[in-house]
């Protein structure tokens, strides 16, 4: 699809405009001894997290020639962190591991968890920007970090949020105070769709986690969020204009939309990930074996499950799903984390924390009977 070399040589164009764009000043500025533009961004946990801001991360380094800083708070991806060190014109700066368990409990939702331990981390963060050799050019948060934007405000920064999500994500995120306003009661009781201005409206059913309870911490937190994505320079998205053209219109022209984000959006996809990659030894491919696998399928017939970073099973479901999956007699892709046994919320911040390369869990037999990839 994307991957034909010509489109991707178009994005890596509308990338580098955007780039040129969002710090053209710096660039009037600076010397000719310092052409390499260095840019941090501050990553929360998890790999789901992690692997956006590395893609982002890579393709301005490798494509674009921007040295790049990453921060990444309370590491225990440390594998993929290792790989990513490896790169030139990347580094990684893990800030160090805050205790926060005054502050939850084991009812305190996930999301919760992490702007609390973002919350918390922000001093670190500071010193370890005011502790750099070479200073930065521009800082670029992640979603769950944006509580840090005042950071890059005194020391001077451009400041920018980066979503790896799509626009109708954000619309909704910038719009859910505006919607507090208005709507009583929960959202997934009412019986009308909720109305964005400019934008698709949402199924109440369909509301993000965070406001399917307003009485819980994340739902205030998510709002919050919310309104600091509009305090930013600008707003990085992992979209592009053919994708969602209508929600992009609505953040540029609607008078509602603009009146509440003031910073420009940035369309910078599609970013994915290639690093990595499963080649393929029957045919010495380098292309993802995956990829060449699902080629030589019908259409529509091949299952794929994976539940996310935070999407830990204990061993009974994980071997329930693996039985399940077997007996099924479908073919399936499946992205398979070590169970455990503490529920998905706390396990959260250990997932992706060394490698699994023996997947005992598994049930007995099962790595024979199906085709296992070390990803």
């Amino acid at each position: 699809m994307y991957q034909d070399n010509h489109l991707f040589q178009y994005f890596h164009l509308i990338l580098l405009c955007t780039i040129h764009k969002l710090f053209k000043k710096k660039l009037v500025t600076m010397s000719s001894s310092q052409q390499v533009l260095h840019v941090g961004i501050l990553s929360s946990p998890g790999l789901g997290h992690i692997i956006p801001v590395l893609a982002l991360g890579s393709r301005l380094a490798t494509l674009h020639n921007v040295s790049f800083t990453v921060f990444v708070i309370s590491p225990a991806e440390t594998e993929i962190l290792k790989s990513a060190d490896k790169l030139e014109l990347i580094d990684i700066v893990e800030i160090p591991a805050v205790d926060i368990s005054n502050l939850v409990d084991s009812n305190t939702k996930v999301r919760t968890q992490l702007y609390v331990l973002v919350r918390e981390a922000l001093h670190a963060v500071k010193s370890a920007i005011s502790a750099m050799r070479h200073i930065l050019d521009a800082l670029i948060v992640d979603l769950f970090c944006t509580q840090a934007l005042p950071i890059a405000k005194e020391f001077g920064l451009p400041n920018y949020v980066y979503i790896p999500a799509n626009v109708w994500f954000t619309a909704l995120t910038v719009y859910c105070p505006i919607l507090d306003e208005e709507i009583e009661g929960q959202y997934v009781d009412q019986v009308e769709p909720l109305k964005i201005p400019g934008c698709k409206s949402v199924r109440p059913e369909d509301v993000v986690d965070p406001m399917l309870d307003r009485n819980d911490q994340a739902y205030r937190e998510h709002m919050s969020s919310g309104v600091e994505f509009c305090l930013s320079d600008g707003i990085l998205m992992n979209t592009w204009e053919d994708a969602e053209a209508g929600t992009l219109k609505a953040f540029r022209e609607n008078e509602i939309i603009k009146a509440i984000v003031n910073s420009p959006v940035y369309p910078i996809g599609p970013l994915t990930r290639h690093d990595q990659q499963v080649i393929d030894e029957s045919t010495n491919d380098d292309r993802n074996f995956v990829l060449n696998s699902l080629d030589q399928q019908t259409p529509y017939s091949v299952l794929y499950i994976s539940f996310g970073s935070g999407g830990t099973l204990s061993s009974k479901q994980l071997t329930e799903l693996a039985f399940g999956l077997e007996l099924s007699r479908q073919r399936f892709i499946w992205v398979v984390w070590p169970p455990s046994e503490v529920g998905s919320d706390n396990s959260f911040f250990t997932t992706g924390k060394g490698s699994d390369d023996t997947p005992e869990y598994l049930p007995e037999g099962f790595l024979t009977r199906t085709k296992i990839l070390d990803w």
